[in-house]
């Protein structure tokens, strides 16, 4: 493993907006880069500000996963541990708090032994203590005799009120629903297995409003063609479903619910709509306030129209009222190995998902977004996967970000890896429009040639500004963004010649 000596203390300086200080965040920027195909999911904050997560490594293609699970402390001291066992494939997907005092961790995933072949899967359920420790681990094979082809994809976890914990996981490819409580000592409680219409893609578990039962965020079940594809459903202590509620049409898969302290729900994911053309899609990430009836409050859309966008596993979280992270991929790559660029777009906002601010990581090569944990300190850690088709081989590295909610920065790191932008400029290559989406305002949109002539200068005084560009010549032009006399952002756009 490479750890890029990146991060750094904060000097805890105060500055005052009116009367309430703002102090400085630890921010820091970590490299895996162990020179494997790599991926990151979720991860959580412990009560001791340390960040605990996972992340997946393959030697090639054609090797088997490795699960190894990174804690990561408040100023990025790094450790890690291997999951494995002899002659089998461990994978695991999700990590929750198990408990606070002492700090535990509950974490679940999927496996098969290597010498029964890859059709007999089981589920995986280990506890930790907080030096990683296992304190008991237990499998389960979650399907009936007759389904050992099925394998347990989505795994969340919920720990439970009254103790224990509530698992989910999606089976595929038989399309089954399988609920199963465990008690804190990992022994079987119930279960309870959905088919048909009654089946989806779990993607998220929460108590309900006034947690007198269990919420299943799902994609594709009770599925309507012509409705909303992600549902709510009600379940209560035993297991039976007894309520569905809609989220808005369009609101799909890999979503992230939490509730706000004030009892209505914050959502994120991406958002597929519809354009006049039927066989069109706009594509957003979207995050939804919602009542307890599902009524919409408030709505934020992140990222312009694009043909792709995608969230991680975690897409959204806060732990403060005013600070809602979210976070995905402006233009998501449809491939493993893709040849192309793109931006994870990330963005603050407020109670009422007003942007705050709304940054953009890349540029320079392929990103996939993982998770967000909002911090104690106000900021955000963020991981993400990085893949460059020109520099790397069939390799994915993972990047951890944490991020100052101030202005999104990553301090003042040596060589810093990421490449953090307050704006992109679009499409680029371009003809006769540029379209500036940024949240800075009140500033100025400049474009020089390959001379340094200025060719246009327009202000920005909205989230995305279109520009005219018919009447310049095709080639290389260069940008900056000016905000009284103070270059913000530069960069390089192309008009094309056809």
């Amino acid at each position: 493993m490479k750890l890029r000596p990146l991060y750094f203390l904060a000097i805890w300086v105060a500055a005052y907006y009116g009367r309430n200080p703002i102090l400085a965040q630890n921010t820091f920027e970590i490299y895996i880069g162990s020179q494997q195909q790599e991926y990151a999911f979720n991860f959580v904050l412990d009560d001791d500000n340390n960040y605990v997560g996972i992340v997946l490594k393959r030697p090639s293609d054609t090797a088997m996963q490795k699960s190894y699970l990174y804690k990561i402390s408040e100023t990025g001291d790094t450790v890690s541990k291997l999951f494995s066992k002899p002659d089998t494939v461990l994978i695991l997907r999700d990590i929750i708090i198990a408990a606070k005092s002492p700090v535990e961790y509950l974490v679940t995933g999927t496996g098969y032994q290597k010498d029964s072949s890859s059709v007999f899967w089981f589920s995986y359920f280990a506890r930790l203590d907080a030096n990683l420790n296992i304190i008991w681990e237990k499998i389960y094979q979650l399907h009936h005799v007759h389904d050992y082809s099925s394998i347990p994809f989505y795994p969340n976890l919920l720990k439970l009120n009254e103790g224990g914990f509530l698992h989910a996981c999606y089976l595929e490819p038989r399309l089954k629903m399988f609920l199963f409580k465990l008690s804190d000592e990992g022994d079987s409680l119930a279960y309870r297995l959905y088919e048909g219409d009654s089946s989806g893609m779990v993607q998220d578990l929460t108590y309900n409003y006034d947690s007198t039962a269990y919420w299943l965020h799902t994609h594709f079940a009770h599925y309507d063609p012509i409705g909303p594809e992600s549902q709510c459903i009600t379940v209560d202590f035993n297991l039976q479903q007894t309520e569905v509620k809609y989220y808005p049409r369009w609101l799909g898969d890999h979503l992230a619910a939490k509730f706000h302290p004030d009892r209505n729900l914050i959502v994120g994911s991406r958002y597929r709509g519809v354009t006049y053309d039927p066989t069109a899609y706009i594509h957003y990430i979207m995050a939804y306030k919602l009542d307890t009836g599902f009524n919409v409050l408030d709505s934020c859309y992140i990222t312009d129209p694009v043909p792709t966008t995608r969230t991680g596993s975690r897409a959204l979280d806060f732990n403060t009222p005013n600070n809602i992270y979210m976070c995905g991929e402006d233009g998501a790559a449809l491939s493993t190995y893709p040849i192309s660029y793109n931006h994870i777009a990330i963005a603050r906002m407020d109670q009422d998902l007003n942007l705050i601010f709304e940054k953009y990581i890349g540029g320079d090569a392929n990103y996939a977004s993982a998770s967000v944990v909002a911090s104690p300190d106000g900021g955000v850690l963020l991981t993400c996967t990085r893949y460059d088709y020109l520099t790397q081989y069939n390799e994915r590295d993972v990047y951890v970000l944490k991020l100052d909610s101030s202005d999104f920065t990553v301090g003042n790191v040596e060589c810093p890896t990421s490449n953090i932008s307050d704006a992109i400029v679009y499409p680029n290559p371009g003809k006769d429009v540029i379209n500036i989406r940024t949240s800075l305002r009140n500033t100025y949109f400049e474009l020089y040639d390959i001379h340094g002539h200025l060719v246009i200068r327009k202000p920005i005084n909205n989230l995305i500004t279109p520009i005219n560009s018919q009447h310049i010549d095709p080639g290389f032009y260069t940008w900056k963004i000016i905000d009284r006399k103070q270059v913000c952002e530069t960069g390089k756009w192309i008009k094309k010649f056809n």
